[in-house]
């Protein structure tokens, strides 16, 4: 786990990510030890990580077009799961392409980065569930403002990539794409071996 400084460093340069600024990549350590520290990042996107899940599962029970038969311990799994693999499949199979998409040498870099960036882009979901969770926004807010931070978030990924991997606008567009469709195949697949109810029918 990261120290309390690269921590603080870190995250420094994750904001300075999102707003574009050139002098980014210099607040990260880009070592081999950074790299590998960098993937510890993930503890610190669990406590929001942990209000995006109960408010789905808030929201999942409360359903009324959803059956009864709802699974607590397969949604848990189902979402743990989720998390992990959401968290290493992009940086393993784009480490499997880098060197033909001609990424070799910023690799490390934009993984460093987008692991910590992922604090900056968990966080204000976890926020809009904790207000749902509260009772301060409805389902149909909610859903609408996480809408909308989907789309700031895309930028940002395309951002990270643009910066940290030094790619092209092409590329950049396809690393983010890639990014998502990842992400929807993992939890279609997860859905698949981890049901955790079913809709009414």
């Amino acid at each position: 786990m990261p120290g309390r400084d690269e921590i603080v460093r870190s995250l420094t340069g994750a904001w300075h990510l999102f707003l574009d600024r050139s002098d980014a990549m210099r607040f990260f350590d880009l070592s081999v030890d950074g790299f590998w520290r960098s993937f510890g990042e993930i503890l610190l996107i669990l406590p929001a990580y942990i209000l995006v899940v109960l408010s789905d599962r808030a929201q999942i029970v409360t359903d009324p077009l959803f059956s009864e038969g709802f699974d607590a311990s397969s949604f848990l799994a189902n979402r743990g799961l989720l998390l992990v693999l959401n968290w290493v499949a992009l940086p393993i199979l784009l480490a499997l392409v880098a060197q033909p998409l001609g990424v070799s040498r910023t690799y490390a870099s934009y993984v460093v980065a987008r692991n910590w960036c992922a604090v900056l882009t968990v966080a204000p979901f976890g926020l809009i569930a904790l207000l749902y969770l509260a009772g301060l926004l409805s389902n149909e807010i909610a859903s609408i403002i996480s809408l909308a931070i989907i789309v700031v978030v895309i930028r940002f990924d395309y951002l990270i990539a643009r910066r940290a991997l030094g790619a092209d606008v092409g590329l950049a567009v396809a690393v983010v794409l890639a990014d998502l469709a990842i992400g929807l195949a993992i939890a279609g697949v997860i859905d698949t071996i981890l049901p955790y109810g079913a809709p009414v029918p």
